[in-house]
């Protein structure tokens, strides 16, 4: 990918509300979107894709909860109360801590090693088999995890203490800050999504639109 428009921007911003919306249902309720899950899971291993949408399996439907999520989070006047404070906390450390491991180039070089493995595990046990959501939960806590700001996760107990939603979780993490190094490639920064935020919401509408369309399309038997 080489030229990037506001829509590759908005596209890489919709992951990481998408893995963050995931967490924070995980959280909360023990479960989420299994289809925004498998999308954010499947990002950490789309290698070199040729368009920014193909990073999230090539279609507008696989980032509808994101794109909502963006949408409730970044609107207008009035929904206020929709909105929530830990999904926009769990973005905005995503996006910082992809910067500190850009800054330090170790972990992602170590990161990448660690998905090379679970690859290796998703041909054996299938692609999101415990053992190969551990092994991404797991790249999460070994490269991430200690760096600062550290993502402290609000929920309900029982659930943060059920190892397989806490491994999702982390997954899910990586996931996000994979989407925050998208956005960063494709021209993401603070500083543009605080001036550019009327281009952002402007984006996500007109995806939305498309995705609509995807919605209303007949289909064949």
């Amino acid at each position: 990918m080489t030229q990037y428009t506001q829509e590759d921007k908005t596209l890489a911003l919709i992951g990481i509300y998408q893995s963050a919306r995931a967490v924070h249902e995980l959280a909360t309720t023990g479960q989420c979107d299994e289809n925004a899950y498998h999308t954010s899971i499947r990002s950490l291993f789309c290698d070199n894709p040729s368009t920014t949408l193909d990073v999230f399996g090539s279609s507008y439907t696989n980032i509808k909860t994101g794109l909502n999520t963006l949408l409730t989070q970044m609107g207008s006047d009035g929904q206020e109360q929709m909105r929530n404070i830990e999904i926009t906390r769990y973005v905005l450390n995503l996006i910082i801590l992809q910067k500190k491991l850009l800054k330090l180039g170790a972990p992602l070089a170590e990161i990448s090693r660690q998905l090379d493995n679970a690859r290796q595990q998703q041909q054996h046990f299938g692609e999101f088999h415990d053992n190969v959501i551990a092994a991404l939960a797991k790249t999460y806590s070994d490269n991430v995890s200690q760096l600062s700001p550290r993502i402290m996760v609000k929920g309900q107990h029982g659930h943060l203490q059920n190892q397989r939603i806490a491994n999702k979780i982390r997954a899910l993490l990586l996931a996000g800050i994979r989407s925050a190094l998208l956005w960063q490639q494709v021209g993401g920064s603070r500083w543009n999504l605080l001036w550019s935020r009327k281009k952002y919401l402007n984006s996500a509408l007109s995806i939305q639109q498309k995705t609509d369309t995807i919605d209303s399309s007949p289909t064949t038997s």
